[in-house]
């Protein structure tokens, strides 16, 4: 399957034909925040997730963001043991994840090293936006 790109990136799904997939139903999570990391990431294939704090199976749950069909999230913890910092779970009818473990990712990027980079460069943007919501929530805070 080829995801589409957003821009003139290198596309990282083109990359991962050959990691194991597993089709999720609406509901299951996938990761729960503060468990330890199974040193794996996930492509979504197809479907929405919704990331944010706490449980949905019991009520106390904090969207922070949803994901869908071309992006990806656990790459933290393929390459760190901290604990999960979300949790992660299916809010379509269905989802088929990409699930990408340290074995792959090893082979992934003995053959290709583009990979990495175009990895690396996706991680990259998530950290600016990240330390942008920050500067603006204490620019909010601070009445400035």
């Amino acid at each position: 399957m080829s995801i589409p790109k957003k821009d003139n990136r290198i596309n990282i799904f083109d990359f991962v034909n050959t990691v194991p997939t597993k089709t999720f139903k609406r509901g299951e999570i996938i990761v729960r925040e503060g468990e330890p990391s199974n040193e794996k990431m996930y492509f979504i294939l197809s479907g929405s997730l919704s990331v944010g704090m706490g449980a949905p199976d019991q009520g106390n749950f904090h969207e922070v963001r949803k994901l869908g069909t071309g992006e990806f999230f656990g790459e933290i913890a393929l390459i760190s043991s901290h604990p999960r910092a979300m949790t992660v779970f299916i809010d379509s009818d269905r989802a088929q994840l990409g699930i990408l473990d340290k074995q792959n990712l090893t082979r992934i990027a003995n053959s290709n090293p583009m990979f990495v980079y175009a990895l690396l460069q996706t991680y990259v943007e998530r950290l600016i936006e990240a330390e942008q919501k920050l500067k603006d929530l204490t620019e909010a805070s601070d009445g400035t």
